[in-house]
């Protein structure tokens, strides 16, 4: 995993002319009138910055092109609100968005020419208002000033914090490739979290304003109680309409979730190889740096933790005499502690490690991903009520980031399986949707949010604080990595043994893949030295000039990396290919193509006289034809899982022998470790 993600990189850095043309368009889109709503700056000049605090693309390009490409788009959607004046509210595709462009006029007209410079730093505003300028007639020289200056400083902004990120996993990088990876995996998944977040509240719902006048206009014509009561919750002008809508269609989206989740559960399935090879990925990226972190945030998570942040609130509901929330939250706490462990034994899935007992004891859903997504979804459901939308994206932010980091510790320190903690999450959105649905639009009851923050922030942190440092060196005891692994003597495995091993390869998303051929028992780099004969070489590493090769129309199949494939959660430690001749059958098929062998650690190990228990590998052959898309490109794919009878030289290996699995297929068990006893 780390070495692909260290190639991805090198790739783009040794490419900066396409990373400067994707800034600048990303930077020119992103201020363009209306369209740039909905392009994703942020993530795409995080990620370049990074690259840059990397070392892996220079700064100043990657500078100069970001604020041109601001520049330019802002620029473009002036003139076009110049050119259009008023009548652009009645052009297409404009005409659809009315509202958001009067929202952007009255955030003009209050702000006056400072808006230029504020407004494009506010999602929402920031693709509308230098249209507006243009519109209302600004002065182009001083819309021109405000525009270069305001890109200055908003290219800092964007690109500065993922410099220093990409400096900080540089830094790491040295230390640990496994740590920097396992860092870099966590913040993209928080960040990405956010950035929906911030993403539904402060562009989805203003964008949907007019959808949403259409709707309650055909739902206030009917007679219907319910439909009346709908088209008021759901008017623009009502207050709470947009939380009303956000409630109902979590809703819709987390109920059926955690039901296919929980339906989709058995011991043998997608799923749960899904699952397992998830684990096994993350199990090859811990380090223990990153498990005394993860242990930490965790422990913040414990039921210890939530139980008295749970209580202080309620408590404080009270006293305040929010009696509906108050009763509200307590249901919604209750229900959820009460409904995990009762569907834990229900359904009855084992965890990855053992951990805790009676119905703790269980997996599915995960306790710390519901409970903590009811809590503090609630909390900040309470808090950012009636509050402005950045109010609303800061405190939900918050939430997430908080809520994202516990769920995410119990996956990578191997207490649940994925499907555990997306279930919780699931189940917990919901009851958040529900609570918000049901109590958002009461305004009688006075709950003093800023102070609720402040006293859930105080108890976390003084009672997180407290049972973290009394419990953090049993804690991290508990969740040490536990690799598991099965121990075989010679004569077990090439008795019986070698059929527990997979015979196919396990894809990401649990799918079998292609059949696994070999059992390798020893050093990989014995298997290339023995087949070395036959013609097969170790696969090109991946680089620029190697990519390179796919876009030549005339490249061999020698000369091409193999594509990556993932068993089980692990990369490949040895990839062997070999050119098989000319089998071209089609102009659009010039050269023929290759063999590739692969092998795969697996989790069993083969004792040896005089030394410690060797790693028995797992591999596969398959066969790639290199198709010639009008003589343009290389492009291999994969015409054959198995080898013919004579094309597959494993069975020639000295020392080997071959078994034969129920439904016919063979398979070839052989390595350093069994060859010198025959």
């Amino acid at each position: 995993m780390t070495d692909l993600l260290n190639q991805l990189v090198t790739f783009i850095g040794e490419n900066p002319t396409l990373a400067n043309a994707v800034v600048f368009l990303i930077a020119m889109g992103e201020a363009l009138f209306l369209i740039g709503m909905v392009v994703p700056s942020t993530v795409v000049l995080v990620g370049a910055g990074t690259l840059v605090g990397l070392g892996k693309l220079d700064p100043w390009p990657i500078f100069i092109w970001t604020m041109l490409g601001a520049i330019a788009g802002d620029a473009i959607s002036y003139w076009i609100g110049h050119i259009y004046k008023d009548s652009i509210k009645s052009v297409w595709p404009f005409s659809r968005y009315r509202t958001l462009v009067e929202r952007g006029e009255a955030y003009f007209l209050r702000h006056g020419g400072k808006s230029v410079f504020i407004g494009r730093f506010v999602p929402g505003v920031k693709a509308i208002v230098p249209g507006i300028a243009g519109m209302v007639g600004m002065n182009a020289t001083r819309f021109t000033v405000i525009n270069v200056t305001s890109a200055i400083a908003w290219t800092i902004v964007h690109l500065g914090p993922g410099v220093l990120a990409g400096t900080a996993f540089g830094a790491l990088g040295e230390i640990s490739g496994r740590l920097a990876t396992v860092l870099g995996i966590f913040l993209v998944v928080l960040f990405i979290a956010i950035m929906l977040a911030r993403w539904l509240i402060l562009i989805v719902l203003p964008l949907y304003a007019g959808s949403r006048t259409r709707i309650v206009a055909r739902l206030a014509q009917r007679k219907s109680r319910f439909a009346k009561w709908f088209a008021r919750m759901l008017d623009p002008a009502h207050p709470r309409s947009a939380g009303m809508l956000v409630s109902a269609t979590l809703l819709l989206v987390t109920v059926p979730v955690f039901v296919a989740l929980a339906a989709a559960i058995s011991p043998d399935n997608g799923l749960q190889r899904a699952d397992t090879a998830m684990r096994n990925l993350f199990q090859g990226l811990r380090t223990p740096a990153a498990d005394e972190f993860m242990t930490t945030m965790t422990m913040l998570g414990d039921g210890i933790v939530t139980s008295i942040v749970a209580c202080v609130v309620i408590a404080y509901l009270f006293i305040r005499r929010a009696w509906r929330r108050a009763t509200g939250f307590l249901i919604a706490i209750a229900g959820a502690a009460v409904f995990v462990p009762l569907l834990k034994l229900l359904l009855h899935r084992a965890r990855p490690i053992d951990l805790y007992t009676g119905a703790d004891a269980l997996s599915f859903p995960s306790g710390h991903a519901t409970l903590n997504t009811v809590l503090y979804g609630i909390i900040a459901v309470l808090v950012a009520h009636d509050r402005s939308p950045l109010v609303k994206a800061g405190v939900f932010s918050v939430a997430v980031a908080l809520i994202g980091s516990i769920a995410f510790s119990r996956v990578y320190l191997g207490a649940h399986w994925v499907s555990d903690v997306i279930g919780g999450l699931a189940f917990g959105t919901a009851m958040v949707a529900a609570f918000a649905f049901v109590f958002g639009s009461i305004h009688n009851e006075k709950v003093g949010r800023w102070a609720l923050a402040g006293l859930v922030s105080v108890t976390m942190t003084v009672v997180g604080s407290a049972h973290v440092m009394r419990n953090f060196d049993s804690g991290l005891a508990m969740y040490q990595p536990v690799t598991p692994t099965v121990v075989l003597s010679r004569q077990e495995w090439l008795g019986e043994g070698w059929q527990d091993l997979p015979a196919h390869r396990i894809e990401l998303n649990g799918e079998r893949e292609e059949p696994l051929i070999l059992q390798w028992a020893g050093d990989p780099d014995a298997l290339a030295r023995a087949l070395a004969p036959d013609g097969y070489v170790p696969a090109p590493a991946w680089s620029l000039a190697t990519f390179a090769g796919f876009l030549a129309g005339q490249t061999p199949p020698e000369d091409l990396p193999a594509l990556p494939r993932i068993q089980n959660g692990r990369g490949a430690e040895l990839v062997l290919i070999k050119r098989d001749g000319d089998l071209a059958e089609t102009p659009e098929e010039e050269t023929g193509g290759r063999w590739v062998l692969r092998l795969w650690p697996s989790q069993f190990r083969l004792k040896v006289d005089g030394g410690d228990p060797v790693r028995i590998h797992v591999g596969s052959l398959i066969h790639e034809r290199i198709l010639r898309p009008l003589n343009e490109l290389s492009t291999p794919r994969a015409d054959r899982d198995l080898p013919h009878d004579g094309e597959n030289p494993l069975p020639k290996l000295p020392g080997v022998v071959t078994r034969t699995r129920p439904d016919g297929s063979s398979v070839v068990l052989g390595g350093p470790a069994i060859a010198p006893q025959r």
